[in-house]
């Protein structure tokens, strides 16, 4: 039967007996000659068949109320929100002749036209007055941050402000240990930042500035800090490098980049440089030095005319790719036990961003093992104690620790969350990863897999969510490796992290037709598992090209092997109705309420149980216009959105109120209705709600011995105005 022959809304059976609870409950008796037949009296029904209509939350072996709301909502907080990991943008990434990043110190004096131009351009970080200060009265100074925040063009400046120009710079192999007096130039002063060696001890730096003292030379040292450093804040040389504003930087590069232009090019530049959509397309939260130095020079291009807004804006994209490439760049060292932890912490933030500091650390360090081993199967890597530092590890990967919460049960606590100083860096990491390293996909891919294993939606669906943007990079290799495997698990939350690895991939175009055509397979063809898992894909809404698309899917998938899989496709139903507010879907229930085959009843009872029972926050994907109805019940949210499917609405939840098998089911979620809408936005909803439940006598008899037994309810009783509210509302009702 086709949605357009579907039976009416409205009254079913007439006849009713007492129920439990002194409710008038549905009996066998006649049914109206207007209506379709009945589910309870469909013809050739096995009676064996399973009688219960009703289901639970998928989750519900998490053994934590409200796990549903809370992978959804950690969901739909990723995708739209805040924590957006795909808001930033990446492209195939060239590691041969990238732009300049973090400069590099060469040995020899420093030449007098590259003297000048820093002189130009060098905006002065807050403390530089305390750093020269501090560098004339003890002539060594260790300024110590990450590459890329302008320590180099710092150092130089402080160097030129003490010696009036006499600055050299010390070749990065140079042993400090060994170098004598008779090598340093009277009144000179040198800049080195050690790639081998390292630094001096604090006794080194006490020799060293011995030296500079005796022959009236400065040196400045660069050093990046490492987690658990105490030298870097506690050391007597050391100074905390921080850069100076990004947007000073650019207004200096700026006017030297456009010194020689007509004037009016500069204040163009400078208003462009404030363009939300160009600050926008660069994806980081601040520029560092160095990427604000090719921004302005990117910014000058354009006002010359040499670039259009679109290349500009490309080549802002790029900031963030060049970033990602530059953590990951190969080398001798690129694998040792440090290194590792790096790009773990890293991988970390941008796959689980926005999550607890807790949760991100501990991920970081699974997947530094996993890492490790994947490089020397033979190691047996352990764990640093005290020799690692939080406040390091987020500079380390440009990040920052927010406050934040997360649900625990049906409650919020307060965390401390992480988060890089981008949304664009995230994606970026993860693009260079699968596009550049392939080594690293099997241990990110077993990693991946293993925080599935972590109960907290925090972790999981971040986690599914990424692999859902890996998986539109390379769809083959990462539907084999992990999406099939956990598509086919026996536990709901492994079918569920592939089911939203899909929901994300199908939204990428170059593999978005793919994902369909193996979501349809799976759930005309599948087993049971993935079957089950379909279901869930097509539930978001996204997976086929109209909704009687994914409602002839879901058809499929509810009767198949005689209804084993009811609950998984009624739920999805529900789902898919929160996420269109489509008539369409409330239609395609009516047509399975009037078939006269028993599964495909049973399926419309199903969805209209999960109508009714699941809230509008445990949506996947939420229609926006039951974006602002919190924890309303679903059904009463659309009623409300959609005031015309009130009545097809109710007619749906009247049928199964006034079904045997599927009564149960339907008075417990009106009853929660009743229990729940005390002080809550919805319950004006459900006070105009009732009254279309009202049909008959029969039907204001059983709501309103449904309210009397709910206000007499020793533990739960509901107030005297609830009960006088919904009292009159109901014996208001007209019937027909």
């Amino acid at each position: 039967m086709s949605a357009n022959n579907a039976a009416p809304a409205g009254p079913a059976p007439g006849g009713a007996q007492p129920g439990p609870h002194g409710n008038a409950k549905p009996g066998p008796g006649a049914q109206r000659a207007d209506q379709a037949p009945q589910p309870d009296h469909a013809a050739g029904a096995d009676p064996s068949q399973n009688d219960v209509i009703g289901g639970a939350d998928a989750l519900a072996e998490e053994g934590l109320p409200g796990t549903s709301a809370a992978a959804s909502r950690v969901y739909r907080a990723s995708s739209h929100g805040s924590g957006n990991l795909f808001s930033g943008h990446f492209e195939s990434i060239t590691l041969f002749n990238r732009p300049e990043t973090a400069s590099q110190l060469l040995a020899g004096p420093l030449p007098a036209d590259e003297l000048r131009t820093l002189r130009r351009v060098f905006q002065e970080p807050a403390e530089y007055g305390a750093w020269k200060a501090r560098l004339r009265s003890d002539r060594l100074l260790v300024l110590c941050g990450q590459p890329g925040t302008g320590r180099a063009c710092t150092a130089l400046s402080l160097l030129d402000d003490v010696t009036r120009g006499h600055v050299s710079r010390l070749g990065p192999r140079s042993d400090l240990a060994a170098l004598e007096e008779s090598q340093i130039e009277p009144g000179h002063g040198y800049a080195l930042e050690p790639t081998t060696s390292g630094l001096p001890d604090e006794t080194g730096l006490d020799r060293l500035c011995e030296l500079l003292g005796k022959q009236q030379a400065y040196a400045v040292l660069l050093a990046t800090p490492e987690p658990g450093d105490v030298l870097s804040r506690r050391g007597r040389y050391y100074c905390q490098h921080t850069p100076a504003s990004a947007a000073d930087v650019v207004d200096g590069h700026l006017a030297t980049e456009l010194e020689e232009d007509p004037g009016d090019l500069y204040d163009r530049a400078r208003a462009l440089a404030t363009d939300a959509a160009v600050l926008e397309a660069t994806g980081l939260d601040e520029l560092l030095p160095a990427e604000a130095k090719r921004f302005a020079a990117l910014l000058a291009r354009r006002v010359r005319g040499d670039l259009t807004h679109d290349e500009l804006l490309a080549r802002c994209r790029r900031f963030a790719e060049e970033q990602a490439a530059d953590w990951f760049v190969g080398g001798a060292l690129a694998e040792s036990p440090q290194r590792l932890r790096d790009a773990a912490y890293r991988i970390a933030v941008a796959v689980l961003g926005h999550a607890s500091l807790s949760a991100v650390a501990e991920a970081a360090e699974v997947l530094a093992w996993e890492l490790a081993v994947t490089a020397a199967p033979e190691a047996n890597p352990g764990r640093p104690l005290f020799s690692d530092g939080v406040d390091a590890r987020l500079a380390s990967a440009r990040a920052v620790a927010d406050t934040g919460v997360e649900q625990v049960g049906d409650e919020d606590v307060p965390v401390r969350t992480v988060r890089f100083r981008g949304e664009a860096l995230g994606p970026a990491v993860l693009g260079h990863l699968w596009q550049h390293r392939h080594n690293v996909r099997g241990p990110v891919l077993r990693w991946l897999a293993g925080l599935c294993e972590d109960s907290r939606p925090q972790v999981w669906v971040r986690a599914a969510m990424a692999a859902g943007l890996l998986c539109g990079l390379d769809c083959s290799h990462t539907v084999q490796e992990l999406v099939q495997p956990m598509a086919q698990a026996p536990q709901a939350r492994r079918r569920l992290f592939a089911a939203t690895v899909l929901d994300v991939a199908v939204t990428t175009p170059e593999v978005g037709t793919a994902v369909r055509a193996l979501v349809r397979h799976w759930a005309t063809q599948g087993d049971e598992h993935l079957r089950w898992t379909a279901g869930a894909v097509l539930g978001r809404g996204r997976a086929t090209a109209t909704v009687g698309d994914t409602l002839d899917l879901l058809g499929r998938i509810g009767v198949w092997d005689d209804g084993a899989l009811r609950a998984a496709a009624g739920v999805q139903v529900a789902h898919l109705a929160g996420a269109h507010c489509d008539p369409l879907v409330l239609r395609r229930i009516r047509v399975w309420l009037s078939d006269a085959r028993r599964p495909h009843q049973d399926l419309g009872l199903q969805s209209t149980v999960f109508l009714a029972s699941v809230s509008a926050t445990d949506l996947w994907n939420q229609h926006p216009d039951l974006a602002e109805r919190g924890d309303w019940p679903l059904m009463l949210a659309l009623a409300d959105a959609r005031p015309d499917l009130a009545k097809e609405l109710a007619g749906l939840l009247w049928t199964a109120l006034q079904t045997g098998r599927s009564y149960e089911a339907a008075v417990d979620t009106v009853s929660d209705w009743l229990r729940r809408s005390a002080d809550q936005p919805w319950a004006s909803c459900l006070e105009a709600f009732l009254p279309l439940l009202v049909h008959s006598q029969d039907d204001r008899d059983r709501l309103l011995s449904l309210l009397k037994e709910l206000s007499e309810d020793p533990d739960q009783p509901l107030n005297d105005t609830q009960v006088r509210r919904f009292h009159t509302a109901v014996q208001g009702a007209g019937t027909r």
